[in-house]
């Protein structure tokens, strides 16, 4: 038997598709598979969390603390939330505003990362943000600014491997999003999505099987 715990956002929460085909449940079964043994997970997905507020309920929280103690493998997917809270700052154009993303995010994705390795010797993954919007140059600008300047240096100081979400959905936006339309900031999906940024059934697969090779069982 082994333990599976998630940390991250509305993406680890199963946004976009059913609850059983999200990509943690997914993934606990694709690892029991390849392993042979039953995989337990628990899920601390929640929407709208930043990586601001994952590494405080690391530090303060006991339930997410057992979580990480506890388990084989902890998987971490978030950022997404951090780049729509700065979205207004970000439209201006001005770079400085790129810059103060990148370095208030890496500060808490540092911080996070240090809260994991402190609490567990568990094997810890994470994973790197996919850009749903690949028609937009600001969004493809931003997002692989992010994964370069916060994600991989976090994980490269503290020797963690990464899952690579963004170059399994690179090129596939359209048949990973639920109700991608145009690939365009501000354009309504299709299926009647406002803002289609969660991976449909497909691409939470997609994100199971990029995390399940660096999944211990």
């Amino acid at each position: 038997m082994a333990y599976l715990t998630v940390l991250g956002d509305s993406i680890a929460a199963g946004y976009g598709t059913v609850p059983q085909y999200g990509f943690v449940p997914r993934l606990a079964k694709i690892t029991a598979r390849q392993n042979g043994k039953r995989i337990i997970y628990w899920n601390f997905g929640v929407p709208g969390m930043t990586s601001g507020q994952l590494a405080s309920a690391l530090a303060f929280n006991d339930a997410w603390l057992a979580g990480v103690q506890q388990a084989s493998t902890v998987c971490v997917l978030i950022g997404g939330d951090d780049i729509i809270a700065a979205v207004p700052s970000l439209i201006t154009g001005d770079p400085s505003s790129v810059k103060e993303l990148a370095k208030k995010s890496s500060r808490d994705y540092m911080r996070l990362a240090t809260e994991i390795r402190r609490a567990s010797r568990a094997s810890v993954v994470m994973g790197t943000i996919y850009n749903p919007y690949p028609f937009t140059t600001l969004a493809s600008e931003v997002i692989a600014l992010y994964n370069q300047l916060v994600i991989e240096p976090a994980a490269q100081a503290l020797h963690i491997p990464i899952a690579p979400i963004h170059a399994a959905f690179e090129g596939n936006q359209s048949e990973l999003i639920h109700g991608y339309s145009t690939g365009i900031v501000g354009q309504s999906g299709t299926l009647g999505i406002a803002y289609p940024v969660h991976p449909n059934a497909k691409g939470h697969l997609v994100i199971a099987e990029t995390f399940a090779p660096f999944v211990s069982g």
